[in-house]
């Protein structure tokens, strides 16, 4: 029986309480995986690879499927994750060539994303989330 990414998430999540200080991180080319005891901040260069995160995250993502059923369902899987993260004091951060461009979790704070019952999620709208927008094309 294969390992979806939620159980992996709750695995990452249960390693993350044994780091008492410091940081792991994980670096593979130019994309890094840091580890701290409050954050998991996930940095990736290549929009090949973040859409291949976001489709981890929600397979609905970029896969052809447009509808609003599917958007929607999206969001709520994203929104079960940051409601999780937030539960427990913890923070997702993922970066596009070293810019935030989404926290999810305790320290994020959006209005907007509020006003459509995203409480945990943030999306950060400057040039470098377009242009990871634009490689998810």
């Amino acid at each position: 029986m294969g390992m979806d990414l939620h159980s992996l998430f709750r695995i990452a999540l249960g390693f993350q309480n044994a780091i008492c200080c410091g940081s792991v991180t994980i670096a593979v080319g130019d994309d890094s995986f840091i580890l701290t005891r409050d954050e998991i901040i996930i940095d990736i260069h290549d929009p090949k690879k973040m859409k291949k995160l976001m489709d981890a995250l929600s397979p609905i993502m970029g896969s052809g499927k447009g509808g609003m059923k599917e958007k929607m369902k999206m969001m709520n899987e994203m929104k079960l994750y940051a409601e999780d993260l937030a539960s427990q004091g913890k923070t997702a951060i993922i970066k596009y060539r070293g810019n935030e461009v989404m926290l999810m979790g305790a320290k994020a704070n959006s209005l907007l994303m509020n006003a459509f019952g995203m409480k945990h999620i943030e999306i950060k709208y400057h040039p470098d989330t377009l242009r990871m927008m634009k490689g998810f094309m």
